[in-house]
């Protein structure tokens, strides 16, 4: 992940190097690297469940940030920072899946890509290593709850992932632009297809 924080400063400096920067803005940057820092790994992880494939969330976590760098001057205060980024990297991955569909109708789509990223911690066995066959069964649930993740309507998708990430229903309206009580009604339907689909695990 220090990619990320690195990939982004980097574009910073080639970018402030291209034009005059106003007063403050050494300030502005310094705080700015310190919000990459200490929001990547959450944005991140939504990416990661989002699209479900570690190359495509990392393109994603900085794609988000580069995009919220360059459009800081547009951030009105209205919500939280940490609420902005989401819906940024939301956006990010709905494009994404836009994509992958448009791939896929023409016949090019990756094949086996679904089954990568990782699964959920709490549902994963302890300490797999060393032991094959609780190897084998923490690959087969990282693959299965991956999927059943992706086999749900694109918003029920961002909720479930953004609420598997600990983000409070308010937070999500706000990243998601909808009301809190729309955002309630998905989590309840993401819960119980995710619940029929991996109810063996459970």
């Amino acid at each position: 992940m220090g990619g990320v924080s690195t990939n982004v400063e980097n574009l910073m400096e080639t970018e402030k190097k291209a034009g005059p920067q106003g007063p403050g803005a050494e300030d502005a940057d310094s705080a700015f690297a310190l919000l990459v820092e200490e929001q990547q790994r959450l944005v991140y992880a939504v990416a990661l469940r989002l699209c479900g494939n570690t190359a495509a969330a990392e393109d994603i976590t900085q794609e988000t940030f580069i995009a919220a760098w360059r459009h800081l001057k547009d951030f009105r205060g209205e919500s939280s920072l940490k609420t902005w980024l989401l819906r940024i990297a939301a956006n990010k991955a709905r494009s994404y899946w836009r994509w992958r569909r448009l791939r896929a109708w023409v016949g090019l789509a990756d094949r086996g890509e679904d089954g990568e990223g990782t699964a959920l911690e709490d549902l994963l066995p302890d300490d797999p290593a060393g032991r094959p066959e609780q190897a084998a069964l923490a690959a087969e649930l990282e693959r299965r709850v991956q999927a059943a993740i992706n086999a749900l309507p694109p918003r029920q998708r961002e909720v479930a992932v953004l609420r598997s990430q600990g983000v409070s229903m308010a937070e999500i309206g706000a990243a998601l632009g909808m009301a809190e009580g729309t955002v309630k009604a998905h989590w309840f339907e993401a819960r119980r297809k995710l619940g029929a689909s991996l109810g063996e695990y459970l």
